[in-house]
This record gives structure tokens, C-alpha cells and sequence, in this order.
């Protein structure tokens, strides 16, 4: 599957001071993508474009060169995407396992298959009894980041799409999460992961897109990023694009 992004420009409104683009890029589904940029650099934006949440853009969004034009919300289902938000939304009333079941049905995943997943979530995430029987609404920030996570890995048949996963998770979860993103890394599934922890991006990404201000500062490899500054670390490198004056990078992801 090919994500592709040809001039695509968008605006919350047409007096507003930020727009992202024009951006042209290509994001591939068999390898690990890392979204990176300041606050306010869009990111998450970015992702609500791809997911066709914001759909008032210019240009063309194609997937395996179609047309991405979904008013009714389907894209997610329709390309087999797991996506886990920066601020999840989750039924209040039921527990975390109750909503992995529902998702389970609608996806029609194998009871073996479910159990296997469960089982490993329980290990890398550390669940206790909360994920069984605790309703949403009595859940911390970190267990909901944990419950949506394993939302967006169940549902995730072709892609992944996570925004900021790290947020609000502890040390032990932070490496659950690396513990999956590896798997994916080895399977050659692929995965879009937007963060601000950037040794966390250099250790499980394949490629890299850096947004400066709404437009690309660099879209390639990670070693290509690193060979360009032999000798210096990806923050370093990071905040060098971010405050140089000279002229963004764009190419193909």
C-alpha cells in the first residue's frame, strides 16, 4: 500500500497564520515511518489529512493511486489501518478488555489469534486487574494511552498509524511499546509514529519525515539523515534543521 501526497495543502481557515503545505511525499506501507517536529509543526494535522478526518485540503491524497476522498469515515476499515490518537476516546463505561472484544468482532479476529495479542498486551503493558474489570472512566492518562494502543495494534491488518505513544506511559511500557514496533520492524509491517522522543525514533524507525512549520525540513532514511552529519546525533542533527535558516529538503519518503 502507498500513501501518496501531491501538493497538498491545508488551512483551518483562510485567515489563519498556519497551513501545512504545499507537501509532496510518498509514505510506504512495509517499513517504519517516524513523523517528527516541534510543537505545533504539523504533525497531527498531517494525520488527520491521512486519515481523511480533515478533508478541505488542495492537491491530490491518493492511496494505491486512488482517490482519498471518505466523507463517511470508513478509511480506516477500508485499508486495514490501526490508529491510536495523541488524546484517546474511549467508552466510559466498559473496561479495556470489554472494548478489545468489540474490536475483535468487528475486525473478525480469530479467537486463537485474540488470545495470543491479549496475552502479549498483558506482558509488554504490565495489565493488572484494572484491564479487566475497571470501567474507562476511573482509568489514568497512562492506562488509556495503553487500552487505545492496543486498539490501534489489533485493528492494524495492513498499517499503524500512532500519535505520540510514549505520552503519559511509564519506563516499562515505553519498552513494551519498542518490544511491538520491533516485531512490526522484523515482519516488514508498516507503521506511521509520530514523537518527540527522538532515541526512541532512531532505534525503530526505517525512514524519517521532519515537518518545519507546516512543510517538509527532510523526508528519507534515518542512516541517510545520520550519514549527512557524520559524527552527530539525531537530536543534534534535529536541532540544526530547526534552527537554520537555510533552505528545507523535500524528497520522497
Amino acid at each position: 500500500m502507498i500513501f501518496t501526497l501531491e501538493n497538498l495543502l491545508y488551512s483551518y481557515t483562510k485567515n489563519d497564520r498556519f497551513s501545512l503545505g504545499p507537501l509532496s511525499f510518498t509514505l510506504r506501507s512495509d517499513v517504519i515511518t517516524a513523523l517528527v517536529g516541534s510543537n505545533g509543526s504539523g504533525k497531527t494535522t498531517l494525520i488527520r489529512v491521512l486519515l481523511n478526518e480533515l478533508i478541505n485540503y488542495d492537491g491530490v491524497y491518493t492511496i494505491d493511486s486512488k482517490p482519498v476522498r471518505d466523507i463517511n469515515g470508513t478509511v480506516l476499515y477500508d485499508f486495514g489501518i490501526g490508529y491510536a490518537p495523541e488524546d484517546p476516546l474511549l467508552d466510559e463505561q466498559l473496561s479495556g478488555y470489554e472494548i478489545l472484544c468489540i474490536i475483535k468482532e468487528i475486525h473478525r479476529i480469530k479467537d486463537e489469534i485474540f488470545e495470543n495479542n491479549i496475552a502479549q498486551f498483558r506482558h509488554l503493558f504490565q495489565l493488572e486487574s484494572w484491564f479487566d474489570t475497571a470501567p474507562c472512566k476511573e482509568y489514568s492518562q497512562g492506562m488509556r494511552r495503553k487500552v487505545s494502543l492496543m486498539i490501534a495494534f489489533l485493528s492494524a491488518s495492513d498499517y499503524l498509524i500512532i500519535d505520540e505513544p510514549t505520552n503519559g506511559l511509564d519506563p516499562l511500557s515505553v519498552f513494551g511499546i519498542k518490544k511491538l514496533l520491533a516485531q512490526y520492524k522484523e515482519q516488514g509491517r508498516g507503521v506511521l509514529v509520530s514523537s518527540h522522543m527522538l532515541d526512541f525514533v532512531e532505534k525503530i524507525a526505517v525512514n524519517i519525515l521532519i515537518l518545519k512549520k507546516g512543510k517538509i525540513a527532510f523526508a528519507g532514511t534515518v542512516k541517510e539523515l545520520m550519514e549527512r552529519w557524520p559524527g552527530k546525533g539525531l537530536d543534534e542533527i534535529y536541532y540544526h534543521l530547526f534552527t537554520s535558516t537555510s533552505p528545507l529538503e523535500e524528497r520522497p519518503v
